[in-house]
């Protein structure tokens, strides 16, 4: 079953993103984007962004309609990867989008880090993928001071934040909750 979601501000703004219904694909909702880049929407012009477990590519095509320079967009879904690069090149963002086959958790345990401004975690809900991601950034000795990473996870699961980091924000609306941190 084919879905849209629709872009919800800048330049992209009311541009629609395909995507097949699924309950592996779980897209942010346009309430919470609209949240999320109002907590940064005079911070995100040139931004360089990694968008970890990327799914519809939501987030990051966001973050660029909005003034961020670059997207790295890492999805392992072979289905949704596919459906990801179609989206980039439909709205003409292969310039300023980089579209990886890769597991997010390998990759960023392998990459240099130091480039990256935001952070986009949103994993697939109730799998804990979000502490293990957090305790490999925090172990990160190349990510900004000023890198944040906003973190989208099931308000009915348990998230261990560390003492290492600092929430900056939070929010929940309906069953989610999101917040945006950044490391102490």
């Amino acid at each position: 079953m084919k879905n849209n979601i629709r872009i919800t501000g800048g330049k992209l703004k009311g541009n629609k993103i395909s995507f097949d219904f699924k309950s592996s694909l779980r897209p942010t909702s346009s309430k919470l984007r609209e949240v999320l880049f109002n907590w940064l929407q005079f911070e995100i012009q040139d931004y360089q962004c990694l968008d970890l477990f990327a799914g519809t590519g939501a987030l990051g095509i966001e973050a660029i309609s909005r003034g961020a320079e670059k997207t790295v967009f890492i999805e392992s879904n072979k289905k949704n990867y596919i459906a990801l690069k179609k989206s980039i090149s439909e709205l003409n963002l292969n310039t300023q989008s980089m579209v990886l086959f890769k597991n997010g958790i390998a990759w960023i345990k392998e990459n240099d880090l130091s480039v990256f401004d935001l952070i986009f975690l949103d994993p697939p809900f109730d799998n804990n993928y979000e502490t293990k991601v957090l305790e490999i950034l925090c172990k990160n000795k190349d990510l900004k001071s000023s890198c944040k990473i906003y973190i989208e996870f099931s308000k009915f699961s348990e998230i261990k934040l560390s003492n290492s980091f600092e929430i900056l924000k939070e929010k929940a609306i309906g069953d989610v909750k999101a917040l945006l941190v950044k490391i102490k």
